[in-house]
């Protein structure tokens, strides 16, 4: 399975690739044709810790998978890994919460505005799980999320602790 946009591909990790990924992200990476550009140890560090628990969500809830996994965002040009997105799990109360990251390198090029907005589309249709909304937490002063979340058509409805929270019905 896989999504195309106008200029990414966006492929949802399996269990196995997560499994893989919290090991290897390159072999996931390269398994999907695409090259992946240096990534640092604690930035990886990071990733490891988060495939282990969304590929033990996956393993509990198999039907969670799409909204569980994180998607890999390929850009169509290069066949370059560019970052991931994905949602934290199944709705709560109707509500799905989206994260992304994107490397430094394709940062403001507007592919993360366009992975998060057919992602929101996915998650509104697919009929696994009633979503009534998905949401996005904030840095205050993360400008470029803001605006990614601006152009998805999501609004700034509240702060939770050292986050703002936003929204799209």
């Amino acid at each position: 399975m896989r999504i195309d946009t106008e200029r990414l591909i966006l492929y949802p990790m399996t269990l196995e690739n997560l499994k893989t990924a919290s090991k290897d992200l390159r072999a996931v990476v390269c398994d999907y044709g695409a090259s992946l550009p240096y990534i640092g140890f604690w930035e990886m560090r990071g990733k490891r810790k988060i495939y282990k628990a969304k590929a033990d969500l996956i393993s509990r809830n198999p039907a969670s998978w799409l909204l569980t996994t994180s998607w890999l965002i390929i850009e169509k040009n290069t066949l370059t890994y560019t970052g991931e997105a994905g949602f934290k799990g199944i709705p709560s109360g109707g509500t799905v919460e989206i994260g992304y990251g994107m490397l430094e390198d394709f940062r403001n090029k507007g592919y993360m505005t366009e992975a998060v907005g057919v992602l929101t589309r996915m998650a509104f249709l697919q009929k696994q799980y009633t979503v009534k909304r998905t949401a996005a937490l904030t840095l205050p002063e993360n400008v470029s999320s803001h605006r990614v979340l601006e152009k998805n058509q999501y609004t700034r409805k509240s702060s939770r602790g050292k986050y703002w929270v936003w929204e799209r019905e």
